[in-house]
């Protein structure tokens, strides 16, 4: 929502005389000045010329201006009224609508309005039909023209957003700017951020979450400068301050006026059954600050992720065969070879993200399509793998034995990479027996299957031959565990490493398999470590909960090396 605001007749003109008067360059002059073939009309101010209109059409938008007052940021009214602000010497195009337009006169009209119906006039009404600066019209003059509320129209030879002139009352001529007069008016669109926090369906479920985490900030494109300070500093008297909720950043300026956007709805019930679905997966520990509001915050950031699409053509490249969201990342999804925030045939009629919608909503930057399903599959979005890379792992104990080691591309000719990779090469000087324990973060609440990458050893030789490598296996004991809170009575199972159970007290006891891994000594190997119910999400927080440890214990140095070569481990949600 864009906010006009003037703190007195005296320093406004200061400020345009200033910001006009040291513009000296003939562009600059012309955007402002007047052919003499341009209007047949006497230069009177903006403010006189409606006052001779007044009693032909036009008297309803005169009485508008002269009873609504200007407000403050903080929504209060000052003693200035909009039909003042045409008498100073601020240049404007007005677009002054007619009495036999169907909009609330009785308010308009009003003569002793609250502030709040000061500001609601003034922003949705009067700057709706109000622009800075020359905007003249004619043949092979179209422009979109952004109003002093912010708002766009595309602005042709005959109409202004489809609404026609009255005969030839256009491009009259005043000292202060030009006038036109509609036939009808132009009615005001919410742009999609302002659809979200003001439409009655969505307001208290989306809009208002949206509106927590909103500030407001100077626009000096549209605002009126006064000149710089003793501290260097540009200072306004005729600001446009514009409001926007900090989170968009993520998702995509839906708040701007300059761009457009496609915002895919669910319906209420769709939004608050898929909300109840999701927010399990974002349980955080009691003890966890605000846990309830982090539960919250991430529940949306997942369901808003693949709301919202740049529909600019420039970004836009496969339209109409396939679209993505703000949240796309070509580098992710040749990484993980998965069609991450991608949707084929948008404007399908069964199946399109837009096509299939049941109702839709235009918007000044765009288009709300409403859906009544959930269109998007959550191994696509939310409930991914965590890939934690070894080399990039922390841990109680890794820095005593824990080196990096950048491989070959290829492995004693056996093994061919199509890259060279990082591995963690584990093991202790001397000793075939020792413990690593790794810590995973970011995890949601559920079930984990634990994986580990591991990579063959090639400082491993043959015993009866030194010239000769022979690789050998590991023998590697795993752990899988939680740090919950003793109050948890609960069991975590790991089918194939250890068992963890919990006494009345809430101490841990740990029953250790006899599980052994052997991988294999020519091939890259994925080994199954267990799999793990992991009752709380970790997901942005800075703790360690979730462990991996691995155990190294070789008795037979001939049979099995103590050093294992470790790429990463993947934990994939089980659903």
């Amino acid at each position: 929502m864009k906010k006009y605001i003037s703190i007195g007749k005296s320093l406004l003109l200061a400020a345009v005389l200033i910001a006009f008067g040291s513009c000296k360059d003939t562009a600059w002059n012309d955007h402002y000045s007047f052919k003499e073939t341009e209007s047949k009309y006497p230069v009177d101010k903006l403010a006189e010329t409606l006052s001779l209109k007044n009693k032909e059409g036009y008297g309803k938008f005169y009485d508008a201006l002269r009873y609504t007052k200007m407000v403050d940021k903080h929504g209060r009214a000052i003693n200035i009224t909009y039909l003042e602000l045409l008498e100073e010497d601020q240049f404007l195009t007005v677009w002054a609508p007619s009495d036999n337009a169907n909009v609330d006169w009785d308010l308009y009209t009003k003569k002793n309005k609250t502030d709040a119906e000061h500001k609601k006039v003034g922003e949705e009404f009067i700057m709706n039909h109000i622009a800075r600066f020359k905007h003249s019209v004619g043949a092979g003059k179209e422009e979109k023209v952004y109003m002093l509320n912010g708002k766009p129209y595309f602005s042709a030879a005959d109409d202004i957003a489809g609404q026609t002139y009255n005969g030839d009352e256009r491009n009259i001529r005043c000292s202060n700017g030009i006038l036109h007069f509609l036939n009808g008016y132009l009615s005001i669109r919410p742009n999609i951020y302002e659809f979200l926090t003001t439409d009655s369906r969505y307001k208290d479920i989306i809009g208002d979450w949206f509106k927590s985490y909103t500030i407001e900030e100077l626009d000096p494109s549209r605002s009126v400068a006064q000149g710089i300070n003793e501290n260097g500093e540009m200072e306004y008297v005729d600001s446009v301050m514009t409001e926007y909720s900090v989170l968009l950043s993520n998702f995509g300026y839906i708040n701007s006026e300059d761009s457009t956007f496609a915002l895919v709805l669910p319906t209420p019930e769709v939004w608050n059954s898929t909300y109840d679905r999701i927010k399990e997966y974002f349980v955080y520990r009691e003890e966890n600050l605000n846990n309830d509001s982090l539960q919250q915050f991430y529940t949306y950031i997942t369901m808003l992720g693949d709301l919202i699409f740049n529909t600019n053509p420039t970004v836009q490249k496969f339209l109409p065969d396939s679209i993505f969201s703000t949240q796309y990342d070509s580098y992710e999804n040749r990484r993980d070879g998965k069609p991450y925030h991608i949707f084929g045939k948008p404007y399908d009629k069964v199946n399109g993200l837009f096509g299939s919608c049941i109702d839709s909503v235009e918007c000044s930057n765009g288009t709300v399509y409403i859906i009544d399903k959930w269109p998007f599959q959550d191994e696509l979005t939310f409930l991914r793998p965590i890939i934690m890379e070894a080399e990039n792992a922390s841990g109680g104990n890794l820095s005593r034995f824990v080196t990096t080691f950048q491989t070959i591309r290829a492995i004693d000719d056996t093994i061919v990479l199509p890259e060279p990779i990082q591995v963690m090469r584990l093991s202790m000087e001397g000793m075939s027996k020792w413990d690593a324990q790794f810590y995973i973060s970011n995890n949601l609440r559920g079930r984990y299957t634990v994986k580990a990458i591991v990579v063959p050893n090639m400082n491993t030789r043959d015993n009866s031959d030194p010239t000769k490598r022979r690789h050998l296996p590991n023998a590697i004991h795993p752990k899988l565990a939680y740090d919950t809170p003793t109050k948890f009575d609960s069991t975590l199972v790991d089918s194939i490493a250890v068992i963890i159970t919990y006494d009345s007290k809430g101490r841990p006891r740990r029953t250790q398999s006899e599980y052994i891994i052997n991988n294999k000594v020519d091939n890259i190997d994925t080994i199954l470590l267990g799999t793990v119910n992991i009752p709380y999400c970790n997901y942005a927080m800075n703790q360690r909960r979730l462990s991996v440890t691995l155990s190294s214990r070789v008795d037979n140095v001939a049979k099995y090396t103590s050093e294992l070569w470790l790429d990463c481990f993947i934990l994939e949600p089980v659903e």
